[in-house]
């Protein structure tokens, strides 16, 4: 009798393992994260779509929308574009009939694109080949990007933290078109973790969606009934300087006083965890260092903790 009940639980105990196996390879969603299932920074959350989850953190990792390459429009042809990063790495964007091509939020058509124009094309990407066969562009033109290049450090300044004086309260900031830059906080400076509660400023301070470049900063949505519904978004928590670390990516709006860009609001999150922070920002280890994007300039690595 003992040796039935045995049995019948090694059975029970096997297809609940093969169960949760299908489970997991049927939706994505049910894995672990870190395990295929995480949610992806690189791939970023996409504007209008679904939430795209990728494998592991990264800027330049997987996802359903695949990996991202940002980049200048140097050439624009039938069903191609060329870009060029801040490298100075050519790619070739195949752009199909089926992929989504964005402006503001708006869907456009391939032929808005002009050269000039800033573009993030998700999709799949040979970096050996420089060539991305994109199953999403999001464009911002020229002249929009000009403006956000001329603000960025006087009005905004988005980038990485690379040393932080508390005793004279200033922060060096790689900015996000690889120039360092010296910023001061004060009594005024509120800060938060996350960057997404931050980003409608930066916009209103002559930034770009998403950060500049224009990546993918549409709102995060469920997958409940194929489209889902947006999920409101946490309310962003306040912090102190004390809690920012080299390292913190940030987004911030400000004014130049005595020649010092000075932070009036900062929003602050750890590379890898995405623009909200959400619960366990402040938790920090080695798979916290999220990858650039393919073609973003190389940002130093924090030092070790």
């Amino acid at each position: 009798m003992r040796n039935i009940v045995w049995m019948k639980t090694l059975v029970a105990a096997s297809l609940a393992v093969c169960a949760a196996h299908m489970l997991a390879q049927a939706d994505p969603a049910a894995a672990p994260m870190g395990q295929g299932g995480g949610m992806g920074q690189g791939g970023g959350l996409g504007q209008g779509g679904g939430q795209m989850r990728g494998q592991g953190r990264g800027g330049f990792g997987g996802g359903q929308m695949g990996q991202r390459v940002q980049g200048t429009v140097t050439a624009a042809a039938a069903g191609k574009l060329t870009i060029q990063t801040e490298a100075g790495d050519s790619y070739e964007v195949t752009v199909t009939d089926t992929a989504r091509i964005m402006k503001s939020g708006q869907a456009i058509q391939l032929g808005d694109v002009k050269p000039g124009d800033s573009v993030t094309a998700m999709g799949q990407v040979d970096a050996t080949k420089k060539t991305v066969q994109a199953m999403m562009v999001n464009d911002v033109d020229a002249a929009t990007v000009a403006k956000a290049k001329e603000n960025l450090g006087k009005t905004y300044i988005t980038g990485r933290i690379t040393a932080i004086d508390a005793d004279n309260l200033k922060l060096t900031v790689m900015r996000t078109d690889n120039v360092s830059q010296v910023i001061a906080v004060d009594d005024g400076t509120s800060f938060q973790r996350g960057t997404r509660g931050v980003q409608a400023d930066v916009v209103a301070a002559g930034g770009l969606p998403g950060g500049f470049g224009g990546g993918f900063g549409g709102g995060m949505r469920n997958r409940q009934g194929g489209g889902g519904q947006a999920a409101a978004p946490p309310a962003p928590e306040s912090i102190t300087l004390a809690d920012i670390k080299v390292g913190d990516t940030l987004m911030a709006t400000g004014a130049m006083k005595a020649g010092t860009f000075t932070v009036l609001k900062m929003g602050v999150a750890i590379p890898g965890v995405g623009p909200g922070g959400g619960p366990g920002a402040g938790r920090r280890g080695p798979q916290d260092q999220a990858a650039p994007a393919a073609g973003a300039p190389p940002m130093p690595p924090p030092p070790p903790q």
